[in-house]
This record gives structure tokens, C-alpha cells and sequence, in this order.
């Protein structure tokens, strides 16, 4: 064995070992309290810059293509999650604890405008002017066509209604025709008022202690249901449709202006926030250590190594690098 062949393979060898067991670990620890002492150093826009980020975007987020295969294996899983689900007895309590829905409800409390809103595009559309059209009619032609407060009052006023009513129906059968139409025409004329004064009837009842209170009546409804009941409202074709809707909403939305300019805003306010000052900074706000860092690469790349030195794959990659430069080297 010649000089370099037996130096190449000391220095293979003691590569190697760096990758496996307690010395991976020490290895990984090592270089990643050096990087972070080196994040110390240097400010988040001498290593990357908001072009560059938005760059980015644009190449994964706004035009990266959602495969066909994607799509099936996501509506799978979906799936999936939801026959689960169907045979779960878990309790909406156990997942969503009350302090998190008291905080919804609470935010909902703080909407007050946003409430508003909702409540007049809702009395603004034509279903809500069919529903209280069709309740004022059946309501008024209830009341006046059966036995109400005024003929149980006046004495004998039931029995000559009934009467009368039997009487006319017979005697002129289009009458209650044209009484409809009369009624269909006073209810068409007055329906706008009707709307107004329901909003406003609304906006005044539901107010924070109503809300509070349905909030309430909700959760002593659904808290104890488990999630088994939860997902039989709905079926697998369903979630299916809802997954191409997403889809289809997602592949148009990102490509919108809207996006694009969110998008740019965060990561611009990001740069002000954090641009000038070092990387590691950014890491101790958010809580992120070297030691976990180290820890959690260290479970992540372990099976990794132990696979790919077991299967000589990770020799023969150290092998080929190494290779190229002893060979330079012994020829120079």
C-alpha cells in the first residue's frame, strides 16, 4: 500500500467514526454551538435579504405546480383522518378546552362592526326577503282565516266566523284567491320596512350578553359530544369536494396581486424588525436554542447515519471526495 492510499484510508476511516453513536452527537453539538456562536456575529440581512426571500416565494409558493399526485394523496389522507374520526369517542371537550372557545366567543364579542356587517349583507339577500315574505303571509292569513284572540273574546264571534268563512268559500271560491293576491301585494310593498326593522332589531338583541349567552348554550350543547358525532354531518364526497375547492381557491389566490402584496408586507416589516440585528437575536425571541437544535437534528439524522453507514453508502460518498483530493495532491 503506497502513501497516499494509506492516508486516504486513515482519513476515510476517521470520518467515519464521527458518524455514528456518541460521536454524531458530539459532532452535531459541536458544530451547531459554533454556528450560532457565529450567528452572534452577523446581522440577518448580511446572510439573506428580503429579495431574496421573495424570490423564493415566487419559486415554491406562488408558481411551484400542485402535482395530480399531490391532490390524491392529500383528498387520502383527508379521508383517512375522517373514518377515523367516525369511530373516535373522544369529547370536543378533550380537544377544544373551554378557556380556548371563551376566547373565541370573546373575540366574536369584540366584532361589533364586523356583526353589523354580517347581519345586513344577511337581510340584504333574496332568501332572507323570501323567508320573511312567506312568514307575514301564512302569519296574517293564519290569523285571520282561523279562530284568534278577538273571535274567542266576543261572544258566539267563533261560531259566526266559521260560518261566514264556510259560507264565502262556498258562495264565491275565487274570493280567497283575490284575498291572497291583495295580501302577496301589501306584504310585497312593505317588505323593505319589515327587513329594515328586523336588523335593527337584530343589531339591538344581539348584544355582548346574548352572545355570551349563546356561546354557552353551545358549549353545554356540543362540549360533551364526541367527535364521532362531529363527523357524522358529514360524508366522504363532501370532504372530497372541499379539497378541490381548497385547491382550486389556493392555485387562483396566490396568483392574485393581493397575495403578492401581503406576502411582500410581512416579509418587509420582517427586515425592519429583524434585518439589522444578528441572526441569533431572531433565534433567542422565538425561543430556539443550540442545544435544541442539536438534540433534534441529532434524533432526525441518527437513523440517517446508522442506515447509511450500514449500507456503505456513506463510505463510499466519503471515499469519492476524499479520493479527488489526495489524487491532486499526490500528483502535484
Amino acid at each position: 500500500m503506497d502513501n497516499k492510499t494509506a492516508i486516504l484510508e486513515a482519513h476515510v476511516q476517521f470520518e467515519l467514526q464521527k458518524f455514528s453513536g456518541e460521536a454524531l452527537k458530539k459532532t452535531l453539538h459541536e458544530e451547531i454551538a459554533a454556528l450560532f456562536a457565529w450567528f452572534a456575529q452577523v446581522k440577518t440581512n448580511e446572510v439573506v435579504n428580503s429579495s431574496q426571500i421573495m424570490a423564493l416565494i415566487q419559486r415554491t409558493v406562488i408558481e411551484l405546480p400542485i402535482t395530480d399526485e399531490l391532490t390524491d394523496f392529500i383528498r387520502e389522507n383527508v379521508i383517512v383522518a375522517f373514518e377515523y374520526l367516525q369511530d373516535d369517542k373522544t369529547s370536543v371537550a378533550e380537544i377544544f378546552p373551554r378557556p380556548i372557545f371563551d376566547q373565541i366567543v370573546e373575540a366574536i364579542v369584540g366584532m361589533e362592526k364586523l356583526r353589523h356587517e354580517v347581519t345586513h349583507q344577511l337581510v340584504s339577500s333574496p332568501p332572507y326577503s323570501m323567508l320573511i315574505a312567506n312568514v307575514l303571509y301564512h302569519g296574517i292569513k293564519g290569523f285571520a282565516l282561523s279562530e284568534n284572540a278577538f273571535s274567542r273574546n266576543v261572544p258566539g264571534a267563533s261560531s259566526l266566523f266559521k260560518l261566514g268563512q264556510n259560507a264565502l268559500s262556498a258562495a264565491a271560491p275565487k274570493l280567497e284567491k283575490n284575498v291572497d293576491k291583495q295580501l302577496i301585494t301589501f306584504i310585497n310593498a312593505n317588505i323593505q320596512q319589515t327587513i329594515n326593522e328586523s336588523e335593527q332589531f337584530l343589531n339591538k338583541s344581539l348584544d355582548d350578553k346574548l352572545i355570551r349567552k349563546i356561546g354557552d348554550e353551545v358549549w353545554a350543547a356540543q362540549s360533551t359530544e364526541p367527535m364521532s358525532r362531529l363527523a357524522g354531518y358529514l360524508d366522504s364526497s363532501s370532504l372530497e369536494q372541499v379539497v378541490e375547492i381548497v385547491q382550486e381557491f389556493w392555485l387562483h389566490y396566490r396568483q392574485t396581486p393581493l397575495f403578492y402584496e401581503l406576502v411582500q408586507g410581512v416579509v418587509h416589516s420582517f427586515f425592519l424588525r429583524y434585518g439589522r440585528k444578528p441572526v441569533r437575536f431572531l433565534l433567542d425571541e422565538i425561543g430556539i436554542t443550540a442545544d435544541m437544535v442539536a438534540q433534534e437534528a441529532y434524533a432526525l439524522a441518527e437513523p440517517f447515519a446508522e442506515k447509511a453507514l450500514a449500507s456503505g453508502y456513506l463510505e463510499e460518498r466519503i471515499r469519492q471526495r476524499l479520493d479527488a483530493f489526495y489524487s491532486t495532491y499526490s500528483a502535484a
